[in-house]
């Protein structure tokens, strides 16, 4: 004779192991959104082997840290650049000069994270202007959020910035070089 189980008599630890496992997961991973768009002049047209100086970032979120933002932005997109072989490196190639603004800058708390999603969230959110010269040639707009996790969201704060970077110079990565070839 066969038996079968139903829900009434499944073992009471299937639901302790469940929402162990739920637990565990949430600790580890964090979560967030991302959003990120660079929009070029239509006559603009890069010409190939075109580079990007990283110029000046400023903090437009009217708040002092007790880090520094800017600097923070300006390495983390130099060093992407520099991966991507995009950096402008001061000799004969056309270069267009990349300034950003940081508009927007929550530190935020993983710890507050893992106790409720949203609440300690770290954000940024950076505009940027790609210049020819005085000419402008292109506009990004990029954000990011951290708002959910626990261990792996621990030092968001200063990842941040190398993400963002990321984000923005895969725009210019794909639009420039796109066009350029």
């Amino acid at each position: 004779m066969t038996t079968f189980r139903t829900k009434m008599n499944r073992p009471k630890n299937f639901n302790i192991n469940s929402l162990a496992l739920a637990l565990v997961l949430l600790t580890l991973v964090g979560c967030g959104s991302v959003e990120h768009k660079l929009d070029l002049q239509s006559n603009y047209l890069p010409v190939a082997g075109t580079k990007i100086e990283v110029g000046k970032v400023t903090n437009e979120t009217g708040q002092s840290f007790d880090i520094n933002i800017e600097q923070m932005l300006t390495d983390a997109l130099a060093e992407k650049l520099r991966d991507e072989n995009l950096l402008w490196t001061g000799q004969g190639d056309e270069k267009l000069i990349l300034s950003s603004k940081i508009i927007e800058y929550e530190k935020g708390n993983a710890f507050k994270r893992w106790l409720l999603p949203g609440w300690g969230s770290t954000v940024i959110t950076v505009h940027g202007d790609l210049k020819n010269g005085p000419l402008l040639v292109g506009s990004e707009k990029a954000r990011r959020t951290v708002s959910i996790g626990g261990a792996y969201s621990i030092g968001a704060w200063k990842t941040i910035f190398n993400s963002i970077a990321e984000d923005i110079v895969e725009d210019i990565r794909d639009k420039i070089q796109k066009i350029g070839s």
